[in-house]
């Protein structure tokens, strides 16, 4: 089962977080992981106050947390002194030249009419990989926005990471490509209206492991 995650689950999806991206190619060289989870701690802190701000979690068989994610309104910016105290941190954790990538990234975004949910993070624990759980959270992230009434998931993503590829066979196209030094980042938008149809034949090709079946059933 999909549980929305309140503050007292929150250290732990940081930790998970944390683990998932440390290797990101944004981030400085950090094997730890400890500046991917400063990194997920500021991102929670910064639009905690969002509309529709969510943390979702799943767990495995031995409870533990095995995949995160973290979603908002994609209208909301952070502002006065959340905006100051994020962008300190930001520079503290992955220091000035990232942060000032950041903010191209932000400038860039398109603007749209359309009500959009954005999906901010999303991360699985090693261990748990191909087990299909990222696909079952992107699911629920779907359904959790078409019940708020948004016309999409937005989301954004390096283009040479394997993350890119796994949104588009999840139906994301990318929307915009913005040139950075390290790597393209990709915009990538997955209209609502597609999401029926693409899902049954998603799960007509391939079934999960039992475990995870019981996840969403």
């Amino acid at each position: 089962m999909i549980e929305t995650l309140d503050n007292t689950n929150r250290s732990e999806a940081v930790d998970l977080i944390g683990e998932a991206f440390r290797a990101h190619p944004f981030l400085p060289p950090d094997p730890s992981g400890s500046k991917a989870k400063l990194l997920a701690k500021a991102i929670l802190d910064g639009f905690a106050a969002a509309p529709d701000a969510q943390l979702f979690g799943i767990r495995g068989e031995d409870t533990r947390l095995d995949c995160a994610a973290f979603v908002y309104n994609a209208a909301h910016e952070p502002r006065g002194l959340t905006l100051a105290l994020f962008l300190v941190r930001m520079i503290r954790i992955a220091g000035w030249r990232m942060s000032r990538t950041f903010a191209q990234v932000l400038s860039e975004e398109p603007e749209v009419k359309e009500q959009r949910l954005e999906l901010m993070l999303l991360g699985t624990r090693s261990s748990s990989q191909k087990l299909g759980l990222g696909r079952i959270m992107i699911r629920h992230i779907l359904g959790f926005a078409k019940s708020r009434g948004y016309q999409s998931v937005v989301l954004g993503v390096a283009k040479e990471t394997p993350a890119f590829g796994f949104y588009q066979r999840e139906g994301f196209v990318v929307e915009k490509e913005i040139a950075l030094p390290i790597m393209p980042l990709c915009l990538l938008r997955r209209p609502l209206a597609e999401q029926e149809t693409r899902d049954q034949s998603a799960t007509d090709i391939e079934k999960p492991p039992k475990h995870v079946q019981d996840i969403v059933e």
